[in-house]
């Protein structure tokens, strides 16, 4: 792989990463002690952070800034620095390993505290298990966690792996990472200044913005040395390499190994808990969804070039709740804002009051609200849609896998929101769709002053 940045390397080479022999083998003969260690300070963790969003939710309610709350990023430091202490006492124990992932992908942002059990971490999981599928997957987890520490362990599984399907996961995974870098860097070069950190309320159309601390900061300026224009020729080798050598392997994340688990305990819980058989159902629903490395590789590319601002919208055919035949095209000559959503999606759901006030807002003018139904049965999505007056049409897309439209539009998290102009091309994907829409509807008013539009269809399904 060519050098594409030397600052990254830098940093790398500057923690304690691995050795130039082969990785060692795991422990043949676990410790149970550790196993056993390992799962009480998960279980410590699970009851703490389910205590702690508890008093951050009250005490939100009473002091909106929460400025006193310990944040969960704290906890997360907290408890990684024992696992991590664990760890080291036998790092070559296969439950040491599995620590040290927990360990890594337990925080929301790998900054501060945190990020200092992330840099041990991960150059003990480089050291001992570079060349360990099961810890290289982690690696697929870092895509938008994008720090010194998260780019030194993918460096470290790339410079590491040794076997087909480790090296296919470490090349996977440093892709996704640097196509998201390039982003960043093209953001940091264009930025005067000290930034401020942003964080988007898809529920209320909103965002607020927080102070860069001086290790953020000086993540941003690292940044701007950089090329971001070398960084993604990099990431799109990479794909293209995953594409060419290794398109056959299985795409399997460790969130899918954590449910494997789930499913053994003998008295599973989730968020404190016991599963009930609607859980089972739901999570072995998730598990059948498989795909391949050089699949995940193809949908990203495709992804990246033709569902962006500027490319016309994929055609979407298929049944409303009604069953009756609903085309995209038919909306052809109004602003569409189209939502990929479901019953079971807390935020697909807290936004619903908002987008019954943009459909409120915009009536009478050429506009579409229009909603994809993923995962769901068709049942509990009509009935939803009638409890939140939800008047707006939806496709029904399924509710034993990703459908068709999902899985063509390549949708990988929920909800996710196209804005489509009214000659059918993309116009944009942010969260904040409230001034694009508007935009969008003043030019097209302009050129066509005094024209009557028709009303968007306000009957779900009709």
């Amino acid at each position: 792989m060519r050098t594409f940045a030397l600052a990254s390397l830098a940093i790398f080479l500057a923690i304690p990463s691995a050795r130039a022999d082969e990785p060692k083998a795991p422990s043949l003969t676990p410790d149970p002690t550790i196993a056993e260690r390992y799962k009480k300070i998960r279980a410590e963790y699970d009851v703490a952070i389910q205590a702690l969003r508890k008093a951050n939710r009250e005490e939100g309610s009473r002091d909106k800034s929460r400025a006193s709350a310990k944040q969960p990023i704290d906890l997360a430091a907290e408890y990684a620095r024992r696992v991590v202490d664990l760890a080291e006492t036998k790092p070559d124990d296969l439950a040491s390993r599995d620590a040290l992932v927990w360990a890594v992908d337990v925080g929301p942002r790998d900054i501060g505290s945190y990020g200092d059990q992330v840099a041990r971490a991960g150059a003990l999981l480089v050291r001992h298990y570079g060349d360990d599928p099961e810890a290289v997957r982690i690696g697929l987890n870092l895509e938008n966690v994008a720090s010194p520490w998260s780019e030194a362990l993918l460096l470290g599984f790339y410079a590491s792996a040794r076997g087909r399907e480790a090296k296919g996961l470490a090349r996977l995974a440093l892709a996704q990472y640097l196509i998201r870098k390039a982003m960043l860097v093209t953001y940091a070069r264009k930025t005067e200044g000290r930034p401020k950190r942003r964080m988007f309320n898809m529920a209320r159309n909103s965002v607020r913005e927080f102070d860069l601390t001086d290790e953020e900061f000086a993540i941003h300026l690292g940044r701007r040395l950089c090329d971001p224009e070398a960084i993604q020729a990099e990431g799109l080798c990479l794909f293209k390499e995953v594409i060419s050598d290794y398109a056959d392997i299985p795409y399997i994340t460790r969130r899918h190994r954590e449910l494997e688990a789930l499913l053994k305990e003998p008295d599973a819980q989730r968020n404190g808990q016991p599963l009930t058989a609607d859980d089972r159902a739901a999570i072995e629903k998730r598990l059948a969804r498989r795909s391949t490395l050089g699949e995940v590789a193809e949908a990203r590319l495709d992804a990246m070039f033709n569902l962006v601002a500027g490319k016309p919208a994929p055609e979407i055919e298929g049944l409303d709740m009604n069953g009756k035949p609903m085309k995209l095209s038919d909306y052809r000559g109004k602003v569409v804002m189209l939502v990929f959503w479901g019953t079971w999606c807390g935020p697909c759901m807290a936004m619903v009051p908002h987008e019954r006030e943009l459909v409120e807002r915009f009536q009478g003018r050429p506009f579409a609200m229009l909603g994809v139904d993923c995962l769901d049965s068709k049942e509990k999505a009509r009935a939803v849609m009638a409890r939140e007056r939800m008047t707006w049409p939806s496709w029904y897309d399924g509710n034993n896998d990703l459908g068709p439209i999902a899985k063509r539009y390549h949708i990988r998290g929920f909800p996710s929101i196209f804005v489509v102009d009214a000659k059918g091309i993309i116009q944009g994907r942010t969260p904040l769709v409230d001034k694009l829409i508007e935009k969008l509807l003043a030019e097209m008013e302009s050129k066509a002053p005094g024209q009557r539009h028709d009303r968007p269809r306000t009957e779900a399904g009709n």
